[in-house]
């Protein structure tokens, strides 16, 4: 068990979230309140994590996350520090980011995109 959480640790420090990291912890807090299991809660904030610090590195503002860039995180060439090197995410990785996106905009923090 303790090998797990230091796992968990290793993989928020590559992963930093930096000032969203509050937005990430609701949101998994979010997830725990449904009754997620915590490999479940953790896979989801691996991806939330991810993305968060994509949009740092590539300069976009929270504000102006949209489907367009979730679409470009999925086809980003991983390169991220504590990820595997990688032409793609998986689509299940990216499914997990949009949910953090939809998280977002169900609390007014992004634009709901269009139905």
């Amino acid at each position: 068990m303790a090998k797990s959480k230091q796992v968990q640790s290793n993989r928020r420090h590559w992963m930093d979230a930096g000032g969203v990291a509050p937005l990430v912890a609701a949101f998994t807090s979010h997830l725990s309140g449904l009754g997620h299991a915590s490999l479940t809660v953790s896979g989801y904030e691996t991806s939330a994590r991810h993305f968060v610090q994509w949009i740092g590195r590539t300069k976009i503002a929270v504000a102006d996350i949209d489907d367009d860039v979730v679409h470009r995180f999925a086809r980003h060439r991983c390169r991220c520090p504590g990820a595997r090197r990688q032409d793609r995410v998986s689509a299940k990785y990216v499914k997990r980011a949009r949910r953090f996106v939809e998280f977002l905009a169900e609390r007014g923090i992004v634009a709901r995109p269009p139905q």
